[in-house]
């Protein structure tokens, strides 16, 4: 999908063809063109999905009044707090599933991946509503929040989209959204979710465990969640600080001390921890039992793990949330040596930490890392309770360059289409892959083939696919009709988190990453691979 030049305020979507793929030799050379021809052998399919922010509208924890305050710099790292196009999210990641459900019986895919911010706030209606949506079954859009009555959709204040023809806002007025009878009401809907069908596997962000992704939860802070009064502005006292983030890092009630509406209460609106999110994982229906969660996390509380049930690849799924709080990533001392024990697992060779070459008796497998922080944004070192140290990026990229098995990372919360390659000094590397958001512009999924070339190393095909909806809301208000009205509210939604250019560039979207491998890794690979019978998606 492709937004036509902007000659004019509001963006319509037209459908464009798809694209090619395009060869990346940026940890290869490109002197090394002719190692790289023919198809290759197969290891292994997956698509990627990132960030939902699967929200419940109507939750006081909910912030959307400090929208007003963009341009003014001491909010700047509050904001987003408001998307028009969020009373339809829900129809939207339907629509999202089935698509995947439609590109894995096509392809023969081995898993799904969701890289976290599966959730908004970490509450426990939200978790149960994103694992109905994943694994099938009924889905009520409306509950908890009197059928979007109790939204700011529906609130009358011009400060939000209502797309109702009655209503004046000023989406509408200054940026020229759509009137479209009938579609708040449609969106408090229910239906029935038809689920990935495919086994998934999920990573932990930090919307699934901080105040809007943003702050811990303090004493008392549930009271106020499960009750029956939603702010819907700041107090009238000026905010004199330098940034609000920090403020709110220390106490997310600060901004919710004015003007509020009556919502009906709930007792479902309350956070989760940590264990109790993976708990609801093992209780949920779909395979694999947890969704990639292990014994040893529901026994410890941790929310890390290794995946191996693709012969031949090995997925590590990092937990890079920093509970002290903030929106982005790092690793704490556990989990980094954790990483390295699961390294060394799976290589024959590597580097010790002084560069000395070790040789094991394990046998190879590639290595894909899943998280929802990429190195980009690895730079949360707020510190923790208990004064545990914590990695941030130089410290992971170090670490996994002295195993050469690792040639892939996947990630989201930027919220868009990013390729790039991080080049070991010695030779190889690995690419980290980051996919836009479900929740904003341009709603896509990604699909990820590996192929085992002979005598080179390993080719990683990346392709988009855009959500298999209407190119533009017909006048209807069935599920992919609001989908598509979701998806084109969203292409001209500039505040959003990726903004107006998430889709990213063309050496962003379709491509063939190459990664050169160890001739042992190769080696042990070679009895794992299966006929490459199927290529794996194209865009549309």
């Amino acid at each position: 999908m492709k937004s036509p030049p902007r000659n004019h305020s509001y963006r319509q979507l037209e459908l464009g063809p798809g694209e090619p793929h395009i060869e990346r030799y940026e940890l290869v050379g490109e002197d090394a063109d002719g190692t790289w021809t023919g198809p290759g052998d197969t290891l292994a399919r997956l698509i990627h999905i990132t960030d939902f922010q699967l929200a419940d509208l109507a939750s006081p924890s909910r912030v959307e009044f400090l929208q007003r305050l963009t341009g003014q710099p001491a909010w700047r790292r509050m904001l987003p707090a408001y998307r028009p196009q969020e009373f339809m999210l829900t129809q939207a990641i339907e629509a999202v599933v089935r698509t995947v459900r439609r590109e894995s019986g096509k392809a023969g895919v081995d898993f799904v991946v969701t890289t976290g911010d599966n959730t908004d706030s970490a509450q426990e209606n939200e978790v149960a509503a994103y694992l109905t949506l994943m694994n099938g079954g009924d889905v009520d859009p409306g509950l908890d929040n009197g059928g979007l009555a109790e939204t700011v959709t529906c609130s009358g204040d011009p400060a939000y989209w209502n797309p109702e023809p009655a209503a004046a806002d000023i989406w509408k007025q200054e940026h020229g959204y759509p009137s479209y009878p009938g579609a708040v009401a449609a969106a408090a809907r229910k239906f029935t979710g038809v689920g990935l069908g495919t086994p998934w596997l999920t990573c932990f962000g930090n919307h699934d465990c901080l105040v809007q992704g943003r702050a811990r939860s303090r004493s008392g802070y549930d009271d106020f969640l499960t009750g029956n009064r939603k702010p819907v502005a700041l107090p009238a006292e000026p905010y004199t600080g330098a940034d609000a983030l920090d403020d709110y890092c220390e106490d997310p009630l600060w901004v919710s001390q004015g003007p509020t509406m009556y919502i009906e209460a709930s007792p479902a609106r309350r956070m989760v921890s940590k264990k109790e999110y993976i708990e609801h994982h093992f209780r949920s229906t779909g395979a694999p039992e947890g969704h990639g969660f292990t014994a040893e996390n529901l026994s410890s509380g941790t929310a890390y793990y290794a995946y191996d049930d693709v012969p031949g690849l090995r997925v590590i799924s990092l937990d890079t949330t920093n509970p002290a709080g903030h929106v982005d990533g790092c690793v704490n001392e556990q989990q980094y040596r954790w990483l390295e024990d699961r390294l060394q697992e799976v290589h024959s060779e590597y580097l010790a930490d002084d560069g000395t070459a070790e040789r094991s008796g394990n046998d190879d497998r590639l290595v894909m890392i899943c998280s929802h922080h990429g190195m980009s944004t690895m730079t949360n070192d707020t510190p923790q309770p208990d004064g545990e140290r914590l990695y941030l990026a130089a410290d992971v990229e170090r670490l996994l360059h002295r195993y050469p098995n690792v040639v892939l990372w996947l990630s989201g919360h930027t919220h868009v289409n990013r390729i790039t390659p991080r080049p070991d000094a010695r030779g190889g590397g690995f690419w980290e892959v980051s996919t836009s958001s479900v929740a904003e512009w341009p709603v896509q999924l990604r699909t990820v083939h590996f192929t085992v070339v002979e005598n080179a190393g390993v080719r990683i095909r990346t392709t988009m696919i855009d959500s298999a909806v209407p190119v533009t809301p017909t006048g209807g208000t069935d599920l992919g009709d609001l989908a598509a009205l979701h998806r084109e509210a969203a292409a001209n939604d500039a505040g959003s988190v990726g903004g107006l250019d998430a889709e990213g560039e063309p050496e962003d979207r379709n491509v063939d990453l190459l990664v050169p491998l160890p001739a042992s890794t190769l080696l042990g690979l070679s009895g794992l691979v299966r006929s490459a019978d199927v290529s794996l998606g194209t865009n549309q």
